[in-house]
């Protein structure tokens, strides 16, 4: 009952931050209207843990494991990008890249500390879930160097929140790398002297709109967990093109009537076959003089 109505509000919750992320399609200036959200959730979830009750074991151990993390690294990131967008120095591009590669270097020296939790969180390993994600467990695994409990224990286990963690600081770094790329490509002076070379999408915005959405679909990009407004700012961003807020985009796909809902992908699709089957067509012939 608990982990059935905690992935209703995950769903409302994701459903939010889309919203709000088409708002802000640009670059998330505050990060503040996401934590109001986030945090709203995360009440009503620790809310609903405290007034409910878990089946059995299982299912306590698969909620502290694999629900709340997806919740607490919500929270968790979106508090680490104020706090980097508040610590940003002004300056050079020097500056910023140490500032933004300092920020990376970070993740690593956390991820190196809890690269065992890692590792067993990653294999899909079950032999220790009873004392990382059961909630008043006294003894924990002796590689967990740093168990974090929440304030009320009735809504923490030993490993949960770096899990949730450890995930967040995944989309973290995803951010970081793209302020360090926006650096290394947008760089005025670098352009100006030849050495950089940009590129720009001289297609058809909604083109690129089939593209973002056939990637965020498929959840090719950093395990499925980039939002489309990250992915299309990612291609603003590359291509050096403004295609607008996704949800109106793929609102004139969806209205066609005439044309292929994926006319793009349709071409793409259609010019890889024909350059395999032209490859496969071409036989040299032997020189017999």
């Amino acid at each position: 009952m608990v982990s059935t109505v905690a992935e209703t509000l995950l769903g409302e919750l994701l459903e939010k931050i889309t919203q709000l992320e088409q708002e802000n399609i640009r670059e998330i200036v505050d990060p503040s209207s996401f934590m109001k959200i986030t945090n709203h959730f995360m009440e009503a979830l620790q809310s609903l843990v405290l007034e409910g009750n878990f089946s059995d074991q299982q299912e306590e151990i698969m909620f502290f494991k694999t629900v709340k993390p997806k919740f607490r690294s919500l929270q968790i990131y979106y508090l680490t990008l104020q706090e980097i967008i508040l610590r940003k120095p002004s300056g050079c591009k020097k500056i910023l890249v140490k500032f933004y590669t300092d920020e990376i270097r970070k993740i690593c020296v956390f991820r190196c500390t809890n690269q065992q939790l890692i590792n067993y969180y990653h294999s899909g390993a079950t032999d220790m879930d009873a004392l990382l994600f059961l909630r008043k467990v006294e003894v924990h695994p002796h590689w967990l160097l740093r168990p974090r409990l929440e304030r009320d224990e009735r809504f923490s286990t030993p490993a949960d929140y770096l899990v949730a963690k450890f995930i967040a600081t995944e989309k973290i770094q995803t951010f970081l790398c793209a302020e360090l790329a926006k650096l290394e490509f947008h760089n005025p002076t670098e352009n100006f002297n030849g050495g950089k070379k940009e590129y720009r999408w001289t297609g058809e915005a909604i083109n690129l709109v089939e593209l973002a959405y056939g990637l965020y679909y498929t959840g090719e990009i950093n395990n499925g967990n980039a939002g489309i407004a990250e992915i299309v700012r990612l291609f603003e961003t590359t291509f050096n093109i403004a295609i607008g807020k996704p949800s109106r985009r793929f609102a004139e796909i969806k209205q066609r009537k005439r044309l292929s809902k994926t006319k793009y992908l349709d071409q793409m699709k259609t010019a890889i076959d024909k350059r395999i089957d032209d490859d496969d067509e071409f036989v040299p012939r032997p020189n017999f003089r």
